[in-house]
């Protein structure tokens, strides 16, 4: 059996897309709510503030002034299961999102 040049180049090309394809792509859970991370963590009278422009720079407040760091991940495993981790994506203060491992 002879293989024309069609059917080469459409193997050829087949076998390339699979092998550009992503060892493991993300699958998108959901989005980060800072203020329910922080109500979630430390309770009731916490709340989120942003100190800055990137998103490490969020923390949450109580009516004293006192600060505490976020945990993004555990928000993300306990809003959407334990499969579920935080990711900065773009770094901004807005571009937290939660994904399935």
């Amino acid at each position: 059996m002879m293989l024309t040049n069609f059917n080469v180049l459409s193997v050829a090309a087949c076998a390339a897309a699979y092998l550009a394809m992503p060892v493991a792509a993300r699958t998108w859970a959901g989005s980060v709510d800072m203020e329910q991370a922080c109500s979630e963590q430390y309770g009731g009278g916490w709340t989120a503030k942003l100190s800055g422009s990137s998103g490490n720079d969020w923390a949450c407040v109580d009516g004293s002034g006192s600060s505490k760091s976020i945990n993004v991940d555990a928000y993300c495993s306990q809003t959407y299961g334990n499969a579920a981790y935080a990711d900065p994506q773009g770094g901004g203060a807005y571009d937290w999102g939660c994904y399935w491992r």
